[in-house]
């Protein structure tokens, strides 16, 4: 019998997005000439991947059936967050409903997650309830910044507070942080190589800091690329919030004790043997999910990676299904 494999990241983009995206006035905005976002003055991202995350869904099942992925959620690529609320609220809903339909045509196979109009508050919560009580969604795919916001601030609680409700997770995908000397060094550093990762960890650190797990304990948060560098160190985190008393630290419990009841994560981008290793003995591998962050990373090697890992049976089966079938309450 072949065995499961649940992919908790595997990004696409609408055709409308783009288009969206392509019309906006400032950044960031897609140059249809150039085939690429850019995303300041001086940080352009070629798109040689567009291809395959504008959805050809036949395409994409023969893929999934040939790298062994029985079930993947999908996830809206970066952009929606971006635009003013006049546009963002009807465009996450039609990309909502486009990702039902695809759900739908493809039962079993395609599992939905949120894209909502965050610079509204009141109407994410709204969407965010349509899409799980409606459209059966799983999860709320969000990124580390919105340019000129950030998830940790007090408005977005709301948010927090109607996907705890709900009983969903919330995928925290990295993208570009907004300090001004990444730009210096163009996309592969700012982006993929070193800003991702960073953006994604002070992000999480805050979230720890500012108490929202809480606040809210029902939170559910996942990161890729095994946990953002955070299992490193993690040991470090735990004694240095507390070398010196700080009343602004907000958190009630150590860092590491989020790991685990709160704070999930994926496999997606880091095919490091020693990443791996480190996550494991840091965090568990009940708390660590496959994820292949298809198509920005190749999904032959990602899968291949997960697949020649050192690992018993039963922790096969935590990476591979299991624990992905507890954070999202089903059995596939």
């Amino acid at each position: 019998m072949e065995m499961k494999l649940i992919d908790l990241e595997n990004h696409y983009y609408d055709s409308e997005t783009v288009e969206a995206m392509a019309n906006r006035k400032g950044y960031p905005y897609f140059d249809r000439e150039a085939k690429a976002i850019n995303w300041n003055e001086k940080i352009t991202m070629p798109f040689g991947v567009l291809h395959d995350l504008l959805v050809d869904t036949d395409g994409r099942i023969n893929t999934m059936n040939r790298t062994g992925i029985t079930t993947a959620v999908i996830s809206p690529s970066q952009g929606l967050e971006e635009l003013d609320p006049s546009e963002s609220i009807g465009l996450t809903k039609k990309n909502n409903d486009k990702t039902y339909a695809l759900t739908q045509k493809y039962s079993g196979r395609y599992l939905g997650s949120a894209a909502l109009p965050v610079k509204d508050v009141n109407a994410s919560c709204k969407e965010l309830r349509r899409c799980v009580n409606e459209l059966g969604f799983v999860c709320w795919h969000t990124h580390s910044n919105y340019t000129d916001e950030s998830i940790e601030q007090e408005k977005f609680i709301p948010i927090f507070e109607t996907a705890a409700e709900l009983g969903v997770y919330i995928y925290l995908h990295p993208t570009l942080p907004v300090y001004k000397d990444f730009a210096e060094y163009g996309f592969t550093f700012a982006g993929p190589a070193a800003g991702f990762t960073l953006d994604a960890y002070l992000t999480v650190m805050k979230l720890i800091v500012t108490g929202i797990f809480d606040r809210v304990p029902e939170t559910k948060i996942v990161l890729g690329h095994l946990g953002e560098a955070i299992p490193f160190l993690l040991d470090r985190i735990d004694n240095r919030l507390n070398f010196l008393p700080n009343d602004r630290i907000k958190n009630q419990k150590k860092p590491s004790d989020y790991f685990g009841n709160n704070i999930k994560v994926t496999t997606s981008g880091n095919m490091s043997r020693a990443a791996f290793q480190c996550t494991k003995d840091v965090i568990g591998i009940e708390n660590i999910i496959f994820g292949s962050d298809y198509p920005y990373e190749n999904i032959d090697a990602m899968t291949g990676y997960v697949k020649k890992l050192d690992l018993t049976g039963e922790e096969r089966d935590f990476l591979f299904f299991k624990n992905a079938e507890r954070l999202l309450n089903v059995s596939q």
